[in-house]
């Protein structure tokens, strides 16, 4: 376990969650993982070895008690994992509450079903590094015998975020190949749209050679209107206060004092390695 977690009761013998390689040793540190890894564990986790170990080592008969009666009701996942969150007393009640309602949403899917959903939410949230491993976990079962295999549009999906992780991080190209397979797999127009899209960014930042030939001939209407969609942001863009704030930052015109100039440019710099280090952390 990594940070800080202040414990009640905290065992000496931990408790091995074999799938991960983790110990814990608190029911603080079990509701963490479960809260944390909830799209990578199934029905399957919550054994009599488990509660045994909550009952006996934690000595926290109550809890094991529910989950007892839970696991002899045969309640489902969503249940058996909040008596865990709501015993530890760790979160807050806005936070059980937000964490049951995302438990509901994901018990019915699959395993990948819940990655991607997972790797989905990262993204959302800017946490680009983790939904990218993520995505590569699922591809990487592509390889596996005995991995299940959702219909096409699923990786089409995987794929379609894959890239769109690598677009953030700015490599267009390997952006590029991740949208022409998602393609391949769903030739749906926003996945069309995020290849010229994708295209018509690495002919303005890499000065590259771009063909749209195919894409035109795939969709005239909607390559024009990408074109056209380009042209007015990179204008507004252009337009804005902030653009020309930096222009001026950035633009050394012989007049300043050049240790100025310097100091400014790096404030400006530190700001955004800043932002993109949270994006992949």
């Amino acid at each position: 376990m990594s940070g800080l977690i202040l414990c009640t009761k905290k065992s000496d013998i931990p408790y091995k969650i074999t799938d991960s390689n983790t110990n814990i040793y608190s029911i603080e540190e079990l509701a963490y993982y479960l809260y944390n890894n909830a799209y990578f564990v199934d029905d399957s986790f919550f054994t009599w070895e488990l509660i045994d170990y909550i009952e006996k080592k934690l000595k926290l008969k109550k809890i094991a008690e529910k989950l007892k009666f839970a696991m002899k009701q045969k309640m489902d996942f969503t249940e058996k994992v909040m008596i865990v969150i709501t015993g530890s007393m760790y979160y807050t009640e806005s936070e059980m509450k937000a964490f049951e309602k995302e438990l509901k949403s994901i018990s019915s899917k699959s395993m990948l079903e819940r990655m991607n959903a997972r790797a989905k939410m990262l993204y959302d949230n800017n946490k680009l590094l983790g939904a990218k491993l993520v995505y590569e976990n699922i591809l990487a079962g592509l390889n596996q015998p005995k991995q299940e295999r959702p219909e096409k549009s699923f990786y089409a999906d995987v794929h379609y975020g894959m890239a769109k992780i690598l677009c953030r991080m700015f490599y267009f190209k390997e952006a590029l190949e991740e949208f022409q397979l998602a393609y391949q797999l769903d030739d749906a127009d926003h996945i069309l749209k995020a290849i010229v899209n994708t295209k018509l960014m690495m002919k303005k930042t890499e000065t590259a050679e771009i063909d749209l030939s195919k894409e035109r001939e795939i969709d005239k209407s909607l390559v024009d209107e990408c074109e056209l969609d380009f042209r007015d942001l990179v204008r507004n863009i252009k337009l804005s206060g902030e653009y020309e704030r930096l222009e001026r930052i950035f633009t050394y015109d012989g007049r300043r004092n050049l240790d100025e100039y310097y100091d400014n440019m790096q404030s400006v710099l530190g700001v955004w390695k800043e932002e993109y280090r949270s994006e992949i952390s």
